[in-house]
């Protein structure tokens, strides 16, 4: 308890900008809880049964082999991890609350070492026992999830551990999360139906590659569009992205204000790009 609130003090005495502030926090509880990897992430529908990727705010060890576990989570859906999806159920019924738990009082044995995902990927990482926390919106659908991993062989996560996890994500969560860009800024153009269309994928959690099938154009142009979309809402990544959307009460790309506007041209890196349509060589 003395370490967590020493972190905290120290995470209030630093900069919010650049994710210095964050990055500390995360690395401080997975410190404290002797953890080899840990996560924040933003899940744009964590309602039971959504399939949509997740986007992560700050990451905490996650390399080498560790990567490609990560990788497939945000690629399968976090619903993939049977602890995640029973974490899942039990969010939904405390809407607006904290629901933190370990592995073990999420999924018995037998489910969580005949999964798939942690057969498949997770195993090989020399990651294995798990605890997590989600604040759930039943609004929205939203939530911001917390996921802390030990090595294989290590002590188990207990209800100690537990109560750390809930009240430091109780206290510092919303550390956590980008800060939101001043809303006192000039209304910015209407979005191209295509750049509507690529925000609303985005928000489901794909990938450029996965845009780029779905709406049958480049990954250069969906990296042009993303841009876009950056500027429009005064965010620097994906993450703030979606996190500027829900904190703003838009959850899907059709809620977002349109106005009227001519068609008009812009030249971004040698690409003109029409407002209505796909960037396309000048």
């Amino acid at each position: 308890m003395h370490a967590l609130v020493r972190l905290l003090n120290e995470a209030h005495e630093l900069p919010p900008a650049a994710e210095l502030r964050s990055r500390h926090l995360l690395r401080g509880i997975c410190r404290i809880l002797e953890a080899e990897a840990g996560a924040c992430v933003l899940e744009p529908d964590f309602r039971p049964g959504a399939r949509r990727g997740f986007a992560a705010l700050v990451l905490e060890g996650w390399d080498g082999q560790a990567v490609a576990a990560l990788d497939a989570l945000q690629r399968l859906g976090s619903g993939c991890n049977p602890a995640i999806r029973s974490l899942r159920e039990r969010g939904a019924s405390a809407p607006e609350g904290i629901v933190t738990a370990t592995r073990r009082e999420l999924v018995e044995d037998r489910t969580w070492y005949g999964a798939p995902y942690v057969d498949r990927y997770l195993r090989p990482t020399g990651l294995d026992d798990s605890l997590y926390s989600s604040r759930w919106s039943g609004t929205t659908g939203a939530a911001r999830g917390i996921g802390i991993y030990r090595a294989r062989n290590a002590r188990p996560f207990d209800v100690a551990d537990r109560e750390l996890l809930h009240l430091f994500h109780t206290e510092c969560g919303a550390m956590l999360e980008p800060r939101a860009p001043p809303r006192s800024a000039p209304p910015a153009p209407a979005l191209s139906p295509r750049e509507r269309q690529t925000l609303t994928l985005l928000l489901q959690g794909l990938g450029d590659k996965e845009i780029a099938a779905r709406l049958g154009i480049s990954r250069f142009t969906v990296n042009q569009y993303t841009k876009v979309l950056y500027r429009h809402f005064g965010v620097q990544s994906r993450a703030a992205l979606i996190a500027r959307m829900l904190t703003s009460g838009l959850h899907r790309a059709d809620e977002v204000d349109e106005r009227p506007q001519r068609r008009r041209e812009v030249v971004t890196a040698g690409v003109v790009e029409h407002r209505t349509g796909e960037a396309r060589p000048p």
